[in-house]
């Protein structure tokens, strides 16, 4: 979806309360500003609401997954049991259990949906039937971490010691295809939606630089570029849909720069309560962001446009930006880092709230 929000004048804003704990604020346009006003064809009048929460009447929510298609979203719970939902009527549609007792930490759905794999605290891997939610392998051991994805062919599962290797575990010969290794300073590795570009942490240092994938020069013989021209460490990374930005969390806020060049379009500070983060447009310095909040963590809408940035700013609160103006449309609650996932396709978030269940949200013109 492309970005909707137009600034066609001096837009107040009404701060809205709504649901579980979720404030909304609306963009009032002027007298005359209907949809015909849009930006990119989206209605210029949009909302950001809750819709309704999943992985209730069970034990805790530690993990959260969307089916690639959106159509269904998988929940993780702490004593190691999954169960699987239908991401519009919100109804509970299988629950799976295998040996492990112990909480799911991470999961992930193959390519075609077929298969969900889960990794379990104290290193073990479960591989149900999505279909039917029925074990289909068990991995005891194998210095499983996190599972963190699959092979393009969807029969082989990809996960992460914690520390230094990634390794690939074929379902149907129950066996490690291969493993490799990845330098400790480039253990934050976060590769582009197109897979020509990947951006890494130095050593946890706060500094990310970018490269090509397959580590050849760009165009001009460099073959590896730093981002710059913000204030302070980077705390993360996430791409835009087309591959041709980044956002970053920062002290002062959100900060955009180009993949290609790793230089700094613009920074936008993002309030902690009320109020429009006014962005800075255009190629403004990082110093610009002086009265916004430390950002710990942001996600970029999936979609080729991008409409929209979660900002983390604490352990329980994250916030739902305008990814062009920086203006603040939603304050949702979350558990951390890892608690929160755009749904592939479509215009849904889902956020694991300190309630531990799963709250589902959807922007909508109005």
């Amino acid at each position: 979806m492309a970005v909707f929000l137009a600034v066609l004048g001096i837009a107040a804003v009404l701060t809205v309360a709504v649901s579980v704990g979720v404030r909304v604020w609306r963009n009032r346009q002027g007298q005359g500003q209907g949809p015909e006003a849009a930006r990119d064809g989206v209605s210029a009048r949009l909302e950001f609401r809750e819709l309704g929460t999943v992985g209730f009447g069970r034990p805790g929510v530690t993990a959260m997954a969307w089916q690639p298609d959106g159509a269904r979203i998988a929940v993780g719970h702490a004593d190691g049991s999954v169960s699987i939902w239908d991401a519009d009527t919100r109804a509970e549609l299988l629950t799976g259990s295998g040996k492990s007792q112990e909480a799911v930490d991470s999961m992930s759905w193959s390519p075609d949906g077929l298969w969900l794999a889960a990794a379990h605290r104290h290193d073990h891997m479960t591989v149900w039937n999505a279909a039917n939610a029925e074990v289909v392998w068990e991995l005891d051991g194998g210095d499983v971490y996190a599972v963190v994805g699959w092979s393009e062919d969807g029969r082989s599962v990809k996960t992460y010691n914690g520390e230094e290797y990634y390794a690939l575990w074929n379902i149907d010969s129950r066996a490690c295809e291969r493993s490799w290794f990845v330098s400790i300073a480039q253990q934050g590795e976060v590769v582009s939606p197109d897979g020509r570009l990947a951006a890494w942490e130095s050593m946890a240092e706060g500094r990310w630089t970018l490269h090509r994938a397959d580590w050849q020069p760009v165009p001009g013989g460099e073959s590896e570029w730093e981002l710059v021209g913000h204030r302070g460490p980077i705390h993360g990374v996430s791409w835009k849909g087309d591959s041709s930005q980044l956002a970053g969390a920062t002290e002062d806020g959100v900060a955009i720069w180009s993949a290609t060049s790793g230089q700094l379009v613009r920074s936008m500070p993002v309030e902690r309560s009320g109020g429009i983060g006014s962005g800075a447009a255009g190629s403004g310095t990082a110093g610009s962001g002086a009265a916004g909040s430390g950002v710990t963590y942001v996600s970029w809408s999936p979609g080729s446009a991008g409409p929209w940035i979660l900002a983390g700013l604490d352990a329980s609160t994250s916030v739902v930006i305008d990814a062009q103006t920086g203006e603040r449309l939603a304050e949702v609650p979350t558990r951390g880092r890892a608690s929160s996932a755009w749904a592939p396709t479509g215009v849904r978030l889902a956020t694991i709230g300190m309630d531990s269940v799963v709250h589902l949200y959807r922007g909508q013109s109005k």
